[in-house]
């Protein structure tokens, strides 16, 4: 294994880690605050039709469980990705092309936060803009070596002359 992919393998660990920071982060914000997505929602209901009308009890009560929805489904995620993430470093050129994939994703979703939109507020909000940005850093830097000339041969099998 080259030591270009070996690095981009630490770069993208790095980047699942800055996940977890992230998940975390994100699920504290929407326990902190549920009052005011539950005010949302309720302001909405008569809107919704065909429905029963839920009470703001209601909605409180399902916020725990849709919250740990939440945590398996971004753990799983995760999960899956370090799972790609093993395959690259085992040289599948398959695992290579869908990281770089979903590093291009996840670094154009990135940009926003650079301009100062949709990190949210207080210190949450500055820790999910720094955490973004500093995974799209080891993203873009992973997807670099991912396609250097040593990294290509390795992934495609071409032997080095």
């Amino acid at each position: 294994m080259p030591v270009d992919v070996g690095t981009a393998y630490q770069l993208w660990c790095g980047v699942l880690i800055l996940g977890i920071v992230s998940a975390v982060t994100s699920l504290a914000v929407m326990w902190r605050d549920r009052q005011a997505f539950v005010d949302r929602l309720m302001d909405q209901m008569p809107e919704m039709s065909g429905s029963e009308a839920m009470t703001r009890d209601d909605f409180l009560a399902l916020i725990p469980f849709g919250l740990g929805v939440a945590a398996v489904g971004s753990f799983v995620i995760l999960g899956l990705l370090y799972l790609v993430v093993r395959q690259m470093r085992r040289g599948k050129n398959w695992a290579r092309m869908l990281l770089t994939l979903v590093g291009v994703f996840m670094t154009l979703s990135t940009v926003p936060t650079l301009f100062g939109v949709g990190a949210g507020t207080g210190v949450e909000g500055w820790v999910l803009g720094i955490v973004g940005i500093l995974q799209s850093v080891l993203t873009v830097g992973a997807i670099v070596l991912m396609h250097r000339r040593d990294a290509n041969l390795y992934f495609l099998r071409i032997p080095n002359n």
